[in-house]
């Protein structure tokens, strides 16, 4: 159901490593800034809905120094990169934000529960739970090189 962004293999992915350590090293290390509204050197961060109700994502994350399953109670509004705040639906059983595009930020929605996998290139992937029952609406963040899966969502429990 999951697979890993397709990345070479053996020899050809520790060239792949090395020339992306290289080139953060010649431009210097990323700051603990928000997102930007474009791809970094890791790639693109993405959304995917793997369940039966929708799901909305949002372009860009206005926090600086969070990583990848960070969350805030507060709806990002800043713009990013140029790029205005947008949002994205994510339809059921497969709904995907576009690819190439860079899309920060998963909603969960008030007086839901969902169930969030984040698959990250060359980092172990994991799996939060984000109870908004009985709240109100969360914002997660997706680094550059995470897709966040909803693998689950209930109003009535916790996935």
């Amino acid at each position: 159901m999951f697979s890993k962004k397709v990345l070479p293999t053996g020899l050809g992915r520790a060239a792949a490593a090395v020339t992306a350590m290289t080139v953060v090293a010649v431009l210097g290390s990323a700051t603990a800034a928000s997102a930007g509204a474009s791809c970094g050197v890791g790639g693109c961060s993405s959304s995917v809905n793997d369940t039966a109700l929708g799901a909305t994502a949002l372009k860009n994350w206005c926090r600086s120094g969070d990583s990848t399953g960070s969350w805030t109670a507060t709806q990002p509004t800043c713009s990013s990169d140029g790029v205005a705040q947008t949002t994205y639906y994510l339809s059921p059983n497969g709904g995907h934000t576009p690819y190439k595009e860079d899309w920060d930020t998963l909603r969960i929605d008030a007086g839901y529960c969902y169930k969030v996998k984040f698959i990250i290139d060359l980092a172990p992937d994991f799996t939060k739970t984000y109870d908004r029952r009985g709240t109100s609406a969360a914002y997660v963040k997706a680094a550059d090189n995470a897709d966040a899966h909803v693998v689950g969502q209930s109003s009535s429990s916790c996935p």
